[in-house]
C-alpha cells in the first residue's frame, strides 16, 4: 500500500534540505512514498509547459538519489489543469515530454493533479469533464508506462456520483485515484465513507488527507500550527484504500510530529493518538525539553478534526507556560524547528505576561496574526469554510479569558 506524504500545499515552498529531511523521516517511520506537487512551484502548475531550469533539475536528481537510499519512492506530480486543452495533441506532447525529462532522472512513478481548477471541458470531442480528464490520463499512461500513475481529479472530495462513476469506468485500471474524504479538509473520514466511494468508483481510492496542512491560514497571513495527533479516522478504512498520504504544513520540521502519528495510525492495529504524539516527541526532541514540547503541542492541537483541541492557559499553568517558552528557546537542539515555532512562543509569552498582570487578552487575540491556546478561527468566509470543512468553524475561548 502507498503510504507517505504529498507536498501539495499552497504558500512558500520547502527547500532542498527540507525535502531531504522529510524523505529521511518518512523512511524512518515506515512510510514509502513522497509525492512532490507544491502549488507555488510555477513549473508544476502555472507554467507547466515550460521545462525546469537546470539547477532545479539537478535538485530533482539529488532527491531521487536520496529517496532511493532511504527506500522511499519519489513521485513527481504535474498540474496542467488551469489551461490545458484536453483534445490538443500539442498539449499532450508537451505534457509527455515534460514528464519524460523528469523520468530520465530516475523517477519511475508520476502523478497528474487536476485539482482546484474550474470544472471546464476545454477541447473537442468529449461529452463530459470526467471523460476528457480520464482519456488524458490514459494517454499519458500509454505513452510513458510509469511504474505507478497517481491522479487527483477535479472533484476529489465528497460523492459527486456522476463524475466519480464515469471516471472509474473510463480511467485505466492501474491508475490510483486520490480522494480527500467527504470534504476538502475532512473533520472525519469513516469506513462507510470509503466504502461508498469504492462502490461508486469501482476501485479503492488513494486517500489524500489534508492534515496537518495549514495553508488556508498562511495564505491569509495567519500563523496556526496543527501539532496534535491524527484523530477521527476509522481504523477499518485501511482495508478499502490503495494508499494514504498526508499533506503537511508549510513548516517542515513541525510537520513531523503529526506526521509521525499518521504513520502510527497506518501501521498499528490499535492506534493511540496521545501515546503516538508523545512517541514523536521522544523521537524528534532532545531529552532536556521533551516535557516542554509536549506542553507546546497541547497548546496547539486544535484543527478541523477538533477545533476545541487546544489546552488553555489558566492561572495554574501560566508559570509553566513561561518556563516552557524559555526552555525551548535556550535548549531545543533543532534550531530550524525553533524558528518555525517561535511566532507561537512569542504569542504565548505575551499572553502569559498579560494575564499575570490581570489584564484582558481580548485585544491581543484580535490584533495578532498568530493563533494559539484556544483560538481557532480560519481567516475564511462562512461559505469558504463550508466548502472546505462542511461547517463553519470559529472557536475563540482565549478571548473570554483564561
Amino acid at each position: 500500500m502507498i503510504t507517505g506524504i504529498v507536498e501539495g500545499f499552497y504558500g512558500p515552498m520547502w527547500d532542498l534540505l527540507d525535502r531531504i529531511s522529510l524523505l529521511m523521516f518518512i523512511s524512518r517511520v515506515g512510510m514509502n512514498t513522497y509525492i512532490y506537487g507544491p502549488k507555488w512551484d510555477p513549473f508544476h502548475r502555472d507554467r507547466w509547459r515550460s521545462p525546469y531550469p537546470q539547477n532545479l533539475m539537478n535538485e530533482f536528481s539529488l532527491l531521487v538519489d536520496e529517496s532511493r537510499r532511504a527506500g522511499v519512492e519519489f513521485v513527481y506530480a504535474i498540474s496542467p489543469g488551469l489551461d490545458i486543452d484536453y483534445s490538443s495533441k500539442c498539449d499532450l506532447a508537451l505534457l509527455v515530454r515534460k514528464l519524460e525529462r523528469l523520468m530520465d532522472l530516475g523517477i519511475e512513478s508520476i502523478a497528474i493533479f487536476l485539482d482546484d481548477i474550474p470544472p471546464v471541458v476545454r477541447g473537442k470531442g468529449f461529452r463530459t469533464l470526467a471523460e476528457a480528464q480520464a482519456k488524458l490520463v490514459n494517454e499519458v499512461f500509454k505513452e510513458l508506462t510509469p511504474r505507478k500513475l497517481i491522479f487527483c481529479p477535479t472533484f476529489y472530495w465528497g460523492f459527486n456520483e456522476k463524475y466519480i462513476k464515469e471516471m472509474g469506468e473510463v480511467l485505466n485500471g492501474k491508475t490510483h485515484v486520490m480522494w480527500t474524504g467527504p470534504y476538502v479538509v475532512s473533520p472525519r473520514i469513516s469506513e462507510n465513507d470509503v466504502r461508498k466511494v469504492v462502490e461508486i468508483m469501482g476501485r479503492k481510492p488513494l486517500i489524500w488527507d489534508n492534515y496537518p496542512v495549514n495553508d488556508y491560514f498562511l495564505a491569509k497571513g495567519v500563523i496556526r500550527l496543527h501539532m496534535g495527533p491524527l484523530i477521527n479516522r476509522d481504523p477499518g478504512l485501511k482495508d478499502h484504500i490503495s494508499g494514504y498520504v498526508a499533506n503537511p504544513m508549510n513548516q517542515a520540521e513541525a510537520s513531523k510530529f503529526p506526521l509521525y502519528t499518521v504513520a502510527c495510525f497506518l501501521r498499528r492495529e490499535r492506534y493511540d493518538p496521545r501515546r503516538s504524539s508523545e512517541e514523536a516527541v521522544r523521537l524528534l526532541v532532545n531529552d532536556e525539553v521533551q516535557e516542554d514540547f509536549n506542553f507546546l503541542i497541547g497548546l496547539n492541537s486544535a484543527s478541523p478534526m477538533h477545533p476545541e483541541g487546544d489546552e488553555m492557559l489558566r492561572k495554574d499553568n501560566l508559570e509553566r507556560a513561561l518556563t516552557m517558552v524559555g526552555n525551548l528557546r535556550r535548549d531545543l537542539n533543532n534550531r530550524k524547528l525553533l524558528n518555525e515555532v517561535e511566532p507561537v512562543l512569542a504569542k504565548i509569552e505575551l499572553l502569559v505576561r498579560t494575564l499575570k498582570k490581570g489584564k484582558s487578552v481580548k485585544k491581543l487575540a484580535s490584533m495578532s496574526n498568530v493563533q494559539t491556546c484556544g483560538e481557532y478561527e480560519p481567516p475564511l468566509t462562512e461559505e469558504e469554510m463550508i466548502g472546505l470543512f462542511g461547517s463553519v468553524i470559529r472557536v475563540n475561548r482565549l478571548a473570554g479569558g483564561a
